[in-house]
């Protein structure tokens, strides 16, 4: 007995939703996610093809500077978490930004990623420790190449495009960045003659800064000449004072902060002002010791564009005025 009465209670459901609806043709069926039809196909850094059938609406970042492009690239609404340090100015650009983005996930967190649910995660290939835990777990995986130049930002910023299924907003991010780079370039270049130019020397808590990649690219477009390009010194070395005094840069650009915490970026500035071997050199008689943001000059994001700015007016502050 309470079987029948419960299919009529079911039987009288669905008539009165018949009648409301004004007869018309029921609701179609949402088609299901995997559809069967595939809507892209990308090739990450490893040569591992990745297919999709709609573009990822819960994509998990795992490096700060793919956080910083993706706050740019996606509506945030698809954004199901960033890197750990996306709150930490010092290293990310986009750290107000961030706050519209609510998870926050670490490589050493399988569980914490998974519990994200994302469709896509994207890690560059510095970190591929947790890569095959990942993908055994069913995730898909897409792996960027650790640019180490402006070209390599560019491709770095346009193969993330891809991978979330943006591939014109991608191009459309490194193009507006070259035009503010040329912008910048030609601003100085229409009014520095070459042999006035400043010779530029990069330093960091950890040594001279690059005399080619990234470095040398930021310093092009501001229109200053790198102090080491052409230089053989190796990564994370010493400058001699001997070498410094041979270089003798017009502008030395010193850390704004240490990732270890330990470096204090206004006692590293000081003790190369107040160093009485280097009172000859062109940048201390001249007192253009500056500090720049760090987070700008070691970034691999579209803020690239903000170190060239901050040289060039550092470089040119009267053209900036």
């Amino acid at each position: 007995m309470k079987l029948v009465m419960k299919i009529m209670q079911v039987a009288f459901c669905l008539l009165f939703l018949f009648a409301a609806s004004g007869c018309k043709s029921p609701v179609p069926q949402m088609q299901p996610k995997n559809s069967g039809q595939v809507l892209y196909t990308v090739t990450d850094a490893t040569g591992t093809e990745l297919k999709f059938y709609e573009k990822p609406q819960r994509i998990v970042s795992l490096n700060v500077s793919v956080d910083e492009i993706l706050l740019d690239l996606v509506d945030s609404k698809r954004i199901a978490a960033l890197s750990a340090m996306a709150d930490d100015a010092n290293l990310c650009n986009a750290a107000a930004k961030a706050k519209v983005v609510k998870g926050r996930v670490n490589t050493t967190n399988i569980e914490g990623i998974l519990a994200m649910q994302p469709d896509l995660v994207v890690i560059p290939d510095y970190s591929m420790t947790p890569v095959n835990a990942m993908r055994n777990a069913g995730l898909k995986v897409y792996i960027c190449s650790t640019p180490d130049s402006l070209q390599g930002i560019y491709s770095f910023m346009e193969s993330i495009g891809s991978a979330v299924g943006e591939p014109e907003r991608g191009k459309a991010m490194t193009n507006g960045m070259q035009e503010r780079l040329d912008a910048i370039r030609n601003k100085v270049v229409a009014n520095v003659p070459e042999n006035k130019r400043l010779k530029v020397l990069g330093m960091s808590f950890m040594g001279p800064m690059g005399m080619k990649g990234t470095f040398n690219d930021v310093c092009y477009y501001s229109g200053v000449r790198n102090a080491l390009d052409g230089v053989d010194v190796p990564p994370q070395s010493t400058l001699s004072e001997e070498k410094m005094l041979e270089l003798d840069p017009d502008m030395i650009i010193t850390p704004s902060w240490d990732y270890s915490k330990e470096g204090d970026p206004e006692k590293f500035r000081q003790k190369i002002l107040n160093n009485p071997l280097y009172k000859n050199i062109k940048a201390i008689k001249t007192g253009k010791v500056v500090m720049l943001h760090d987070n700008y000059l070691l970034c691999t994001s579209q803020y690239t564009v903000k170190a060239a700015e901050e040289m060039a007016q550092a470089a040119y502050p009267e053209l900036f005025k």
